[in-house]
């Protein structure tokens, strides 16, 4: 799984170099707006988004790549508010809750990066990606306030 930081590669929900959806059947316009963050044009990825949420506006997957989309571009507010449409949607959506936590560093909001956390490590009670990639952040943000 790719965190979303510069240099290294982007997902929204599955791993890197696969679907960045979740395992089940992935959308068109998933597919589509994955192609477009794979080359970082985020603006074109929420273009796409924005078409297919209109389709498909009941797809966890498009909701994490909106919130995913408009976090990179600053769209904070915007960015939080399809990360929660898509975890009422699918509260366990792995991608949701990473990419939220990290929202929630960006906006030094860590207590809720951490509850988000530990949501993953029920989620994940074997381990994922997601689960480590954020406590990773977690990790970075704290050294950061030192």
């Amino acid at each position: 799984m790719g965190i979303a930081t510069p240099g290294l590669s982007y997902a929204a929900g599955g791993g890197g170099g696969e679907s960045y959806g979740s395992p089940k059947e992935t959308s068109y316009w998933v597919k589509k707006a994955n192609t477009a963050i794979s080359k970082e044009d985020f603006k074109k990825a929420y273009s796409i988004l924005g078409t297919g949420v209109k389709k498909e506006p009941d797809n966890a997957d498009i909701h994490n790549l909106l919130g995913f989309s408009s976090r990179k571009m600053g769209l904070y507010e915007e960015s939080e508010k399809h990360y929660r449409k898509a975890l009422s949607l699918d509260p366990d959506h792995k991608g949701a809750l990473e990419y939220m936590g990290e929202l929630f560093l960006t906006l030094n909001r860590p207590d809720e990066a951490r509850a988000l956390l530990e949501r993953l490590g029920k989620v994940c009670w074997l381990g994922c990606d997601e689960k480590d990639e954020l406590k990773e952040a977690i990790a970075k943000w704290e050294q950061n306030q030192n």
